[in-house]
Formats: C-alpha cells, sequence, structure tokens
C-alpha cells in the first residue's frame, strides 16, 4: 500500500471511532451533535430548525435521521420543508417520484433513497444504496455514515 492508502484508512478507521462514540453516547445527542459530520454551517443551522419543528426528532431516530438529510442546503433550499408532514413526504406522491426530487442532484437523490428504504420505501431498482455506494464521493459518504449513526443511536 501506498503511504496515501495507509492516510485514508487512518481516515476513515477515525470516522468509524466518532461514529462508534457517537452510539455509545447516544443520550447526550446534543453534545455529539456538534461532532456530527456537516458539510457547511448552513447544514447545522437548517438541521436544528429542522429538529425543533419536526419534534419526533428527539424520541424517533429515523425522523432525526431524516431532518439531517433533508437540513443538506441542495435540499433545504429546494423544498419548502415546513410544507411537510414529515420530513420526507416531499419526495414521492401517488404518481411516483415528484419534480422537486427530481430537481435534486442524482447522488443526493441516491441517499434519500437510501434513508427511505430503512422505511421498506424503495425509489430505485437497483437501489438507492447500492446506487450510491457505486456513485457517492467521500463528503456524500460522510453524511451517509453519519446518518446510519444517528438512526442507530439505540443500538447496543
Amino acid at each position: 500500500m501506498s503511504r496515501k492508502t495507509y492516510e485514508k484508512l487512518a481516515h476513515v478507521h477515525g470516522m468509524f471511532n466518532v461514529l462508534e462514540q457517537q452510539l455509545i453516547h447516544s443520550k447526550d445527542m446534543a453534545l455529539f451533535r456538534n461532532e456530527f459530520f456537516y458539510v457547511n454551517h448552513e447544514h447545522r443551522e437548517n438541521y436544528e430548525a429542522l429538529r425543533i419543528y419536526y419534534k419526533d426528532s428527539d424520541v424517533n431516530p429515523v425522523v432525526d435521521g431524516a431532518c439531517y438529510i433533508v437540513a443538506l442546503p441542495e435540499i433545504f433550499d429546494k423544498v419548502d420543508v415546513f410544507e411537510s408532514e414529515l420530513p420526507f413526504t416531499w419526495v414521492y406522491d401517488q404518481n411516483g417520484i415528484t419534480e422537486t426530487m427530481k430537481q435534486i442532484s442524482i447522488p443526493i437523490q441516491y441517499l434519500i433513497a437510501a434513508a427511505l428504504e430503512v422505511t421498506d420505501v424503495q425509489l430505485f431498482k437497483p437501489s438507492g444504496f447500492t446506487m450510491g455506494m457505486n456513485n457517492w464521493n467521500i463528503a456524500q459518504m460522510r453524511i451517509f455514515w453519519q446518518y446510519t449513526a444517528i438512526i442507530r443511536k439505540e443500538a447496543q
């Protein structure tokens, strides 16, 4: 392995250590939300606003995780999220994927689809998770990893 590969592996191991600590110490999530991966300051502010609006986020990790993803500026700025009953209700309707969802970049659509698959909603074949694994860049992968830590905060 080249030195660069070692550095990448060390970085990935470090990320997983942080995520593991979030799971272990999930009772103090307010503290750990400071340590979450955010693409920028706006992402964090959007996330905190969504957590206040969707009060279930305190007791429902799936809603909390959805808030984290919807808080991404690319989504938050295109979707009237405060008109939705739940964070992802704007994604699809009786006619399928909405025009709003189609306005989101493809890798982020895969991220949304992978998140919805947790609740047995399948938007794409192959799955959003499969397509994401094949197409996400490292930042998008970190968003997905962080999402998994949020929704699994009750894991043992």
